[in-house]
């Protein structure tokens, strides 16, 4: 195989007929590996964005007490928060909390992922009780969704489960 020296100095020296594929492959890889292309750079800001206004949008909202009551013992007050989304259609969500008497800091056990069906919540749509001095139920009845529960357990380490029916 013949063999050529090329006349500018900025390229390689010596190089064969096949091997000046190689160098021009590797010399264009290495100029694409140091600059990413503009489109991955602007899917990749597209996305961070969309994320980010997407968290924004379901996170935001209005939270406002609904009910609180106090355990038969008197140690623990239960308490049912309702948060209004900041967008009209968006669901509306049920928080539980339990705070303890002594310690007056709320500890949060559930955010539901049931929601109202656009009737307000009233006291015909969340009910709130103290089953003995360590259990507690919140039931939860939106107009056309079926019943669900909230047990809620404060012996030891404070709990809460959700339950199909009340």
């Amino acid at each position: 195989m013949q063999q050529y020296r090329r006349k500018d100095r900025g390229s390689a020296g010596l190089v064969s007929a096949t091997g000046v594929m190689k160098t021009m492959q590797n010399r264009f890889a290495g100029e694409y590996r140091m600059q990413p292309p503009r489109r991955l750079i602007q899917r990749l800001r597209i996305g961070f964005f969309s994320a980010c206004l997407l968290s924004l949008i379901a996170c935001g909202g209005t939270e406002s007490d609904f009910e609180s009551v106090e355990s038969p013992d008197g140690k623990h007050i239960l308490i049912v928060t309702v948060t209004v989304p900041s967008l009209p259609h968006a669901l509306h969500r049920v928080n539980t909390y339990i705070e303890t008497r002594d310690s007056g800091i709320r500890q949060k056990l559930l955010e539901s992922p049931l929601a109202n069906d656009g009737v307000p919540f009233t006291a015909k749509n969340i009910g709130v009780r103290w089953t003995s001095a360590t259990t507690a139920l919140v039931c939860l009845r939106p107009t056309d969704l079926a019943d669900h529960g909230v047990r809620i357990d404060v012996s030891g380490t404070p709990s809460a489960e959700l339950k199909p029916g009340c």
